[in-house]
């Protein structure tokens, strides 16, 4: 009994020091521009407390303007990133990109009337419509000033607006990424809407990446396996499902 009491006594001496030193482990910190009130920043948080959890790895979100967002990971002060595009990386170095896209975006053009068409968007010059785009939205304005004389074609501050005015009426299109019209949607003034569809839609889908500090780069290779595990078992779509479900009851 002795010999078993000194044995216990030194195993506890021996594993001491160890506890001393060891502090809690600090959670990764991920920023994003997008706040937790939208469709796409609950989904987005859904998927990543899910795939970190499966890394066993804690995360804190932090929200931020994404000039800021720029700054800080660039200097480490926040470790990664929600989304950004595939080529992000070549402005900023220190940047790695988790190679498995979240999603994809697409630019189209979405009306409210319903018996508006465009075969091609070729066509739209020859249709005398009017339309708006958001502004700092360079590839609606760029698409958009090759096919419309400047008369028939403006910008507008924010999706709501945007969305707003084409329900009155006062314009026939608005052109906007799908991600941004959808998050608008299902915000509670345009929960009742049901006239708005994407018309057509232009240019490449627009993979979105997520990015750590390449301080991070191991965990890089393990976020792209998991989020591509998560796309297999159908986790993201059900988040998807479950977050318009929880905002508009549909």
């Amino acid at each position: 009994m002795q010999n078993l009491l000194i044995a216990a006594v030194l195993a506890w001496f021996a594993v001491m020091p160890a506890r001393l030193r060891s502090e809690p482990v600090k959670p990764l910190v991920m920023a994003t521009n997008q706040p937790d009130t939208t469709y796409e920043g609950q989904w987005q948080r859904r998927v990543y407390a899910e795939a970190f959890r499966r890394l066993g790895v804690p995360i804190e979100v932090t929200l931020m303007p994404t000039a800021r967002m720029t700054a800080m990971a660039d200097a480490g002060t926040v470790d990664g990133q929600f989304v950004r595009v595939f080529g992000y990386a070549d402005a900023h170095p220190d940047q790695v990109r988790v190679e498995e896209p979240i999603y994809q975006v697409v630019f189209g053009l979405w009306v409210s009337n319903p018996a508006l068409n465009l075969p091609r968007l070729e066509d739209l010059a020859a249709t005398g419509w009017t339309g708006i785009y958001r502004r700092g939205v360079e590839q609606c304005q760029n698409a958009l000033s090759l096919a419309l004389p400047s008369d028939r074609l403006t910008d507008v501050a924010t999706t709501e607006l945007g969305l707003q005015m084409l329900l009155a009426g006062r314009v026939d299109f608005y052109c906007e990424l799908d991600g941004a019209v959808l998050n608008a949607l299902y915000l509670p003034e345009f929960r009742n809407v049901t006239s708005v569809r994407q018309l057509a839609t232009f240019g490449d889908a627009i993979a979105l990446h997520p990015y750590l500090h390449r301080k991070h780069a191991e965990l890089a290779v393990h976020l792209a396996t998991v989020l591509k595990q998560m796309k297999a078992d159908g986790s993201l779509e059900r988040f998807r499902r479950e977050v318009k479900y929880e905002l508009t009851g549909q």
